[in-house]
């Protein structure tokens, strides 16, 4: 693959986790998914298929007012028609009653296939630090 190429499925990869970052309904949060996506998320829970993630994640928001993520790190990894991002996020929300919740890290894995020309979310793992103590911090060497 080479760099003009591995450049521009970068850009559509980040554009794809930055659209979902921003989504308040499940069609919006699976729009780039397959219709096989494995999904694990927080609380313990993992489905397969868009329809069981996507119903997890309208009832998730409709107690919200606001969600927001603020992408803390992302590494991204692209070989061939596989791509990996690693992210860590805060996540921001506040009820419907307006009370503003206090925010939490997680940490992320989407994993992508390009198919027929387009980048898909294949497995997407979201975990929350067990007692929410972690303090973001990534361990690289």
């Amino acid at each position: 693959m080479d760099a003009k190429t591995l450049a521009k499925d970068k850009e559509v990869i980040i554009a794809i986790i930055n659209e979902m970052a921003e989504s308040m309904t499940g069609a919006q949060s699976t729009k780039h998914w397959t219709e096989d996506t494995i999904w694990f998320d927080i609380p313990a829970f993992a489905a397969k298929g868009i329809k069981p993630a996507s119903q997890f994640f309208d009832k998730a928001f409709s107690g919200l007012k606001s969600f927001k993520i603020d992408i803390l790190s992302m590494e991204t990894v692209i070989n061939g028609d596989m791509a990996f991002v690693f992210m860590v996020q805060r996540f921001n929300t506040v009820s419907k009653d307006g009370t503003v919740n206090k925010p939490f890290l997680v940490r992320q894995t989407d994993c992508f296939e390009k198919r027929s020309g387009e980048w898909k979310v294949i497995h997407e793992h979201t975990s929350m630090p067990k007692g929410a103590e972690w303090d973001g911090k990534i361990v690289t060497e």
